[in-house]
């Protein structure tokens, strides 16, 4: 039924591991979990999953159960609630309060600092630099990023098709000078960077049945989202390393909020959603912009997500006032060019007095800005 209605593959493996996490905890087959849905199950299952076990293979002796977050609770309780309802499982008032419980949403990350996006790239290789700066040119979800194509690219544009996209809401985004030439490096050692890849895990591939990568990889970054995450906390254990209440302060994410900040402060915020493809239905309705237009005024303002040389923003930003204001003298000059060529026109004509006055009063009122 989840197919059907057109829910990603994501979001119905999460649903099978939640069941399957249900299933074991009561102790029967995944494939038996509808003859055993009892509300009692259910509350004993809603106290229970506030640790999370440590995985079967961490030999470590010192591994502990960790909290789950508010959030994960919240998650794994409406999905059991949502399939206990829909198999004809009535709850009382006092039963559906204690599996829907209410969570106060904190934010526990700091927010993503010019600096520390800076000290990452000075860690990291091309693939990383190139990850990066995409990543905060374009404002793109980790998952997005991890299946875009090599076809999906067309010079500074990159389309996230719908079937990537979150809610399938897909379109284009847009590199900055900075991102692309990253990119292009990036593209020129492309193929070397997977065979090197694939060498090194090729005995993981074997000893552990760790996944293997397709033939023809067309993935535009050749990287999984666990692999994508587990870069992200290597380098940013190794320039900071702050944790918060469930996991590091500054995650993979924190780069589409450190887009969403900075972008708003030079472009228009309808353009700035609109690229997060965030827009709510109102804004899909009135919000008209040409992939042209979206295009010119993300160039214009780009210079607030360079994330390399400070001083490059500073002059960037120092570029664009001067470009602004030429072209703004620019039209008054030809503005003053026209009005010179009138009078010289005017000059050339054999005009009667009624002329001359009738003339005299158009400009006077053009003065009183009638």
């Amino acid at each position: 039924m989840l197919r059907l209605s057109k829910r990603s593959d994501k979001t119905i493996e999460g649903y099978r591991k939640v069941l399957k996490s249900f299933a074991g905890f009561i102790g029967v087959p995944l494939a038996e979990i509808h003859r055993h849905l009892l509300v009692s199950n259910l509350l004993k299952y809603a106290d229970g999953i506030k640790l999370v076990q440590p995985r079967k293979d961490n030999k470590s002796p010192d591994a502990q159960p960790r909290k789950r977050s508010d959030a994960g609770t919240k998650t794994n309780l409406a999905v059991l609630r949502r399939y206990f309802v829909m198999n004809g499982v009535k709850f009382d008032e006092l039963e559906f309060n204690a599996v829907k419980p209410k969570v106060t949403k904190e934010h526990n990350d700091k927010p993503l600092e010019l600096e520390t996006l800076q000290k990452m790239m000075d860690q990291t290789d091309v693939h990383g630099r190139a990850l990066l700066s995409f990543l905060v040119s374009s404002g793109c979800r980790a998952d997005e990023t991890c299946n875009i194509l090599l076809s999906d690219v067309n010079g500074d544009c990159v389309n996230i098709r719908n079937e990537i996209a979150k809610g399938g809401h897909g379109g284009k985004v847009y590199l900055t000078i900075e991102a692309r030439e990253f990119m292009d490096v990036w593209l020129k050692e492309r193929d070397d960077y997977i065979r090197i890849a694939d060498a090194r895990m090729k005995p993981l591939v074997k000893k552990c049945h760790a996944k293997k990568r397709p033939v023809k990889d067309e993935r535009l970054f050749a990287i999984s989202y666990t692999s994508l995450n587990k870069k992200w906390a290597r380098l940013y254990d190794a320039v900071d390393g702050g944790t918060g209440k469930y996991h590091r302060d500054n995650t993979i994410h924190s780069c589409r909020k450190y887009f969403r900040t900075h972008a708003a402060a030079t472009m228009h915020p309808d353009l700035v959603t609109g690229l997060m493809r965030q827009t709510g239905y109102l804004d899909s309705t009135y919000v008209r912009m040409t992939d042209e237009e979206k295009r010119a005024q993300f160039h214009k303002g780009e210079a607030a997500l360079y994330v390399t040389r400070a001083d490059h923003r500073i002059q960037g930003s120092k570029l664009d006032d001067l470009q602004r204001l030429n072209a703004s003298l620019t039209e008054r000059l030809q503005q003053l060019e026209q009005k010179q060529r009138a009078i010289e026109t005017l000059d050339t004509i054999q005009l009667s007095d009624a002329d001359r006055d009738a003339i005299a009063k158009k400009i006077f009122a053009l003065q009183k800005g009638k």
